[in-house]
């Protein structure tokens, strides 16, 4: 009788139009619990106070972070990796966007450690976790460098983001290859850590390095640059023109409108360039991209 009664009634809501109803709600309700998240990324060393005294040619850092300040709006950066971020210019960039932008580790730990910090805007991301890596720098010393796992306001999308600084060879430290190498290497691995959390990956930073560190970094992590290039099969194209600074993310991240920028405002504050690129999170490409989700 159950059974009876139950294909009548199924069969009567078919008729009516109520189960075809019903699965298109399913349908939307799936597609809208996938959403996707663009927003503008962005590296760039600010070169820190020390390397421009009072009375040099070029603005003190103190000034010159408001400069930068300026660029993030100009170009309409929310999620930015700095390098030589030193305390004075943490805490100028700070007054200077007005609660515009959190930043980690800024001035939370050592005086030195301000140094490789990232920035997000506070209306398009929240801070969920921050966690240091530590990282050989000159001679092998190890430094503490930011990681952050942000959420989208809009979207609830969740993203993880690394940045970097490597040491370069100078007449006084000398060559640094091998820490640069070994940096690579810890820094692949913990793109792999992260993507265990299926959530999306993103790496910005000043890598002292061009071809070489393109070709070691993409053909040790499942990560592509938003410069472009090709590594596969053991067959490494770089991209070109190539900067020392990047922007990586995983594979199944998308990258548009990329930008190397060396305007009057970024000739004035710093000696690198500026690095801006669009990025697209597919939500449905990551089991757990959107918070609480566990697809």
């Amino acid at each position: 009788m159950r059974r009876s009664s139950c294909i009548a009634t199924c069969a009567a809501a078919l008729v009516a139009g109520v189960l075809p109803m019903a699965m298109a709600e399913s349908t939307a309700s799936e597609t809208a619990a996938a959403p996707s998240a663009t927003f503008t990324i962005s590296s760039f060393n600010v070169l820190g106070s020390s390397h421009t005294p009072p009375g040099g040619e070029r603005a003190p850092g103190t000034t010159r972070i408001r400069w930068t300040a300026k660029l993030m709006e100009r170009h309409g950066v929310d999620v930015v990796g700095f390098q030589e971020l030193q305390t004075d210019q943490a805490n100028g960039f700070l007054r200077a966007t007005e609660g515009r932008f959190g930043l980690f580790p800024g001035n939370s730990m050592r005086p030195r450690d301000s140094k490789t910090s990232i920035a997000w805007r506070t209306r398009m991301w929240q801070l969920v976790e921050t966690r240091t890596i530590e990282m050989p720098y000159f001679d092998g010393a190890m430094r503490p460098m930011p990681v952050v796992l942000l959420r989208n306001r809009s979207t609830g999308v969740e993203a993880w983001f690394a940045n970097f600084h490597n040491p370069a060879d100078t007449k006084t430290r000398g060559p640094q290859a091998r820490w640069r190498a070994k940096a690579t290497t810890l820094q692949a691995d913990l793109v792999h850590e992260l993507r265990r959390t299926g959530r999306p990956v993103f790496v910005t930073g000043d890598m002292n390095e061009k071809e070489i560190y393109f070709c070691r970094f993409t053909g040790a992590a499942p990560v592509h640059s938003a410069s472009g290039g090709t590594n596969l099969n053991g067959q490494c194209r770089p991209p070109d023109p190539i900067r020392i600074d990047w922007i990586f993310g995983l594979k199944e991240l998308d990258f548009y409108d990329y930008m190397q920028i060396r305007s009057p405002l970024v000739l004035k504050t710093s000696d690198h360039w500026l690095i801006v690129s669009g990025a697209r999170i597919d939500a449905d490409k990551f089991p757990r991209a959107v918070a609480g989700s566990a697809r």
